[in-house]
């Protein structure tokens, strides 16, 4: 059974300005690994998830007031919304579940992967027609027990239950986006540090193939989350204190400094959906370490001039 408990955030304050960029780091609750900052407009909250821990969080920024879910579980990979404002989708191991918001409980949905346990399920969306999207990576991955051909795979869930494989032989992709008009899907190869892109039918699916885009490799560091604004603009976090800034047609517009190394993922929110909310990791760090990089496992904040996409709900 899960536990539910209320805490205080921890208040962070403004860690870095420069270049007319502001982030404010607005939870600084150092976990190992933060991931898929989610906004719920319904009740004005971020929800994201510490992976390793098995957290559940959400954030309500006007109350500074944090709720967490402890699911009992690791590598808890994302958390969404439900058109049922009192759940939400949790991904985790053991597959896909309904979380309750309110006792907590658990209610199983789907497992695209079972008879698996060297994996674990990474990250997951779900598209404008109620589809989830899901990717598995091996266990050892970022460890020296990892080796290439240690497999996972890229599934799409059907609102029925059917489970198709988009890509069967993958090292770990990291989230799943969808342009405005729902005509492409963009998902971040983050083993071969390339975007990969997909044309897409909102009735079907993706149609054929994917092809590479964009290539990050060796420039601006390991891409990891990507979030878009509702002109088109493309926000890839990376592992080396960076989130680069790409237009509709793919050019580069802007590389941001960040003020932690390992960013993580960033994900629109805010009454006018224009603050960008800023997941990050401490991965691997020692204490000496961490004295230099506070706010590193934190929540960032900062404020855009256009407003980003809203992810959809289950």
């Amino acid at each position: 059974m899960a536990i539910i408990f209320l805490t205080d955030a921890l208040y962070g304050g403004i860690l870095y300005r420069g270049a007319g960029m502001e982030f404010e780091l607005v939870h600084d609750v150092n976990v190992e690994l933060a991931e898929t900052p989610i906004w719920d407009s319904r009740n004005g909250c971020l929800y994201w998830t510490a992976m390793f821990e098995g957290k559940v969080c959400e954030w309500n920024p006007v109350t500074k007031m944090v709720r967490r879910w402890d699911t009992g579980g690791r590598w808890i990979a994302s958390a969404i919304p439900a058109a049922d404002k009192s759940k939400l989708l949790v991904v985790m191991e053991g597959g896909v579940f309904l979380l309750d918001k309110e006792t907590g409980k658990l209610d199983f949905v789907v497992n695209p992967e079972p008879g698996k346990p060297q994996n674990r399920f990474n990250d997951s969306r779900v598209d404008g027609r109620g589809r989830i999207f899901i990717s598995s990576v091996a266990k050892t991955y970022t460890t020296p027990e990892y080796s290439e051909d240690q497999k996972g795979k890229f599934y799409m869930v059907e609102k029925d239950g059917k489970i198709t494989v988009i890509d069967d032989a993958i090292n770990q992709y990291n989230t799943i986006i969808w342009t405005p008009d729902n005509r492409k899907m963009y998902v971040v190869d983050t083993w071969n540090a390339t975007l990969l892109e997909w044309d897409y039918d909102l009735d079907k699916g993706p149609v054929g193939k994917s092809r590479v885009v964009l290539d990050f490799k060796e420039k601006y560091g390991t891409p990891d989350g990507l979030c878009m604004d509702e002109e088109g603009r493309l926000y890839a976090a990376h592992w080396s204190g960076k989130i680069t800034v790409w237009d509709k047609s793919l050019k580069l517009k802007e590389v941001i400094q960040f003020p932690v190394e390992q960013v993580c993922c960033g994900g629109f929110g805010g009454t006018d959906m224009k603050d960008l909310y800023v997941a990050t990791a401490r991965f691997h760090y020692t204490a000496e370490q961490l004295f230099d990089r506070r706010g590193a496992g934190g929540i960032f904040k900062t404020r855009l001039s256009v407003a980003g996409l809203p992810d959809h709900y289950y």
